[in-house]
Order: C-alpha cells, then sequence, then structure tokens
C-alpha cells in the first residue's frame, strides 16, 4: 500500500547524521555544475525541461502531456524524453517508445508514464534512457526533432537546457523544508534558483500565496509564476474504451485503485464530484501490480458494495490486462492555467530565442 517517509523520533534520530551527508553531497553537486569546475552537455536544438523540487506526485505529467500537444500544434517537432522510471524491461539503455506514427515499444520496455504518454499522443515523439543527452541526440538526429522535453528533468544537471519549469503542489509545497529522507525535498530549496518559471499546480485548492512568494523573494528570485489546477473531464470503460460522463461519479459507490505519488488528491477529486469512495486501494508509486493485487481489490470493493472501480490513466495501462468482474473505469482530467496566453508565450519565446541562434 501506499509508501510514507518514517516520522517516528527513533527513525529521525537514527538517520539524521547519515541524511545530512547525503545532503552535502546534492549541494556539492550543485555547486560544482553551478561554477563550471562540470560543464553540462549541450543538443543543438531546444531543451525544455520539467521537473519538480519534492517526491510525490505535483501533477507534472498533464503539464508535460499539455506542453507536448501545445508545441506540436504550432509544428514544432517535439519529442518527449524520459529516464523510464521502474521499467522491468532494460536490456536496451536507450528506447524510441513512439516515432510519432506508432507504438514501438512495449509497457514492460518503456515504463507506465512513457507508455501511456504515447497511446495518448500519437504525433508526439517518446524517447527513453537513463542518459538524457544520448536520448535528445537520438530524438534530434533520427526523429527529427526541433524540441526536447526532459520528463521530470530538474535534477539532470547533466544537460544543458533553454526553459527549466519547475512544477510545485499547490497543496504541499515545500514539505517540512528538509531533504529526503528527512522530508520530501529532492534538494535544498536554494536549487530553486536554477528555475526559470514555476508552474503551481491544484491551485484551486487551499494555497498559500504568500509563503511561495517569501519563499522566492529569500532566494532573490524573480521569476514568471503560473497557476494551474487539473480539472476531470470524463471517465472511459477500461475494457471496452467506452466513453462515460462524469456525472456517473454523483451520488456512486465508488472503489479507488491507484499507484500515485499523491493519491489523496486523487480521492479528493472524485468525492468533489459527489462521489461516495466506500473502498481505497492505493499502492506505491509506479506499482508493478500482479493479479493478487486485483483480486484483493475486487473483494473488498463487493464487500463494500461498490457499484464500480475508477482508477487512472498511469494504472490503466498496467491493469487492462487482468481480469475483472467489477466495472472499472478511467478518469480523465486535463490541466487548466489562469494566465495560459503568458505560458505560452514564455515557451515560444525560448524556442524561438534558442532556433534563432543556430
Amino acid at each position: 500500500m501506499l509508501s510514507k517517509l518514517p516520522s517516528s523520533k527513533l527513525f529521525r534520530t537514527i538517520i539524521y547524521l547519515p541524511a545530512k551527508l547525503y545532503e552535502l553531497i546534492i549541494r556539492i553537486r550543485i555547486v560544482l555544475y553551478e561554477y563550471q569546475y562540470i560543464k553540462p552537455k549541450e543538443l543543438n536544438k531546444v531543451v525544455i525541461s520539467i521537473g519538480n523540487i519534492t517526491l510525490g506526485g505535483t501533477g507534472k505529467t498533464p503539464l508535460v502531456e499539455y506542453i507536448a500537444k501545445f508545441l506540436n500544434d504550432e509544428s514544432l517537432e517535439t519529442a518527449i524524453i524520459s529516464r523510464g522510471y521502474k521499467r522491468q524491461d532494460k536490456s536496451k539503455p536507450i528506447v524510441i517508445v513512439s516515432d510519432g506514427k506508432q507504438l514501438l515499444a512495449s509497457l514492460k520496455e518503456a515504463g507506465d508514464e512513457p507508455f501511456m504518454l504515447a497511446e495518448k499522443l500519437k504525433e508526439i515523439k517518446i524517447v527513453i534512457g537513463s542518459n538524457r543527452f544520448e536520448a535528445g541526440k537520438l530524438a534530434i538526429e533520427k526523429l527529427g526533432c526541433e524540441v526536447i522535453l526532459l520528463d521530470d528533468g530538474f535534477q539532470h544537471l547533466q544537460l544543458k537546457r533553454d526553459l527549466d519549469i519547475v512544477v510545485i503542489d499547490a497543496t504541499n509545497p515545500f514539505d517540512n523544508g528538509e531533504v529526503v529522507p528527512l522530508g520530501r525535498l529532492r534538494e535544498p530549496i536554494y536549487g530553486l534558483k536554477r528555475a526559470q518559471m514555476l508552474i503551481v499546480t491544484r491551485s484551486d485548492r487551499n494555497l498559500d500565496r504568500d509563503l511561495i512568494f517569501n519563499i522566492l523573494s529569500g532566494l532573490d528570485l524573480n521569476i514568471p509564476i503560473i497557476y494551474a489546477y487539473h480539472d476531470f473531464v470524463g471517465l472511459r470503460e477500461l475494457t471496452t474504451n467506452k466513453p462515460a460522463p462524469i456525472r456517473k461519479l454523483v451520488n456512486a459507490k465508488i472503489a479507488v485503485l491507484c499507484a500515485l505519488g499523491n493519491p489523496k488528491v486523487f480521492i479528493e477529486d472524485l468525492e468533489h464530484y459527489q462521489a461516495k469512495v466506500v473502498s481505497q486501494h492505493t499502492f506505491i508509486d509506479h506499482h508493478n501490480y500482479q493479479q493478487s493485487d486485483i483480486d484483493q481489490v475486487l473483494s473488498q470493493a463487493k464487500l463494500a458494495k461498490a457499484e464500480f472501480i475508477v482508477t487512472t490513466e498511469k494504472d490503466a495501462v498496467k491493469i487492462k490486462k487482468f481480469s475483472f468482474d467489477l466495472p472499472i473505469y478511467i478518469s480523465e482530467i486535463k490541466v487548466e492555467f489562469e494566465d495560459e496566453i503568458r505560458l505560452k508565450s514564455i515557451l515560444l519565446k525560448a524556442v524561438t530565442k534558442k532556433l534563432k541562434s543556430k
């Protein structure tokens, strides 16, 4: 089930010194790049990074999808580059998941999020590899790409980028200010000084704008802040792919099945549409489902008298091979922005500046 960082005083006492040593290593690494002791590699096309500074779901994937579609609609050949986190088949260091025409890799080769994006974004190239420079180079030379979108790239300092976007979750922007494992920060907060734009997701929820402004002011950082939120747009039946209206959730007794970084928000969204969540099954992010997991979910859902199960698009690609004797629906979401025009303008400015210089 859902993994949480241990919070007992004994645990924190035991790990305090190792955790601070780990943080020191991170700080040294950042300084080596900041002062050019280590120089990042540069691709000859546009590189836009979309990442975050905390662990857990920040709503980054729908944003990657939005930006990729927007750039493609602007007639810019775009590739999403991902490391393929927790993919099962790692026999190939770099894999073309989609060439913008067809799927070229399996779920095991691609990993859940790249595979899901490849199924949804038929015209977008998707390449995975831990070496983002080589993956990006392949996308440029073999697939003819002009723009490289680095998915989860903020800490990937080895590759120079033309626009660095950091995504934070309005419901928990900086956690307790500590780096893992004492908190949920991937690096110290001052790492935000590298960011060129901040996108605050779930901004329709409890949002402490003063906290965000104070953090940025303390870093002497004056960058654009775009506020965004996610909206449910419909449901889709898993086995038949038939659409269903979002109103199907109203007053329905449902079971929830997901493996997300922040499942609480997903459940709250369903309840916002007046669904009655009678059974919850939240696994660790990127969980590799087995039929035994599904059997347990089904058993508990039936005991709770759930009418159907609701899952996410990311989970759907992993569970559609299993057998279900309860209806299961995929929730479809889209991202909305307070200032969409400003976001598009910043993206196009970064693209134009790089392409004109080449």
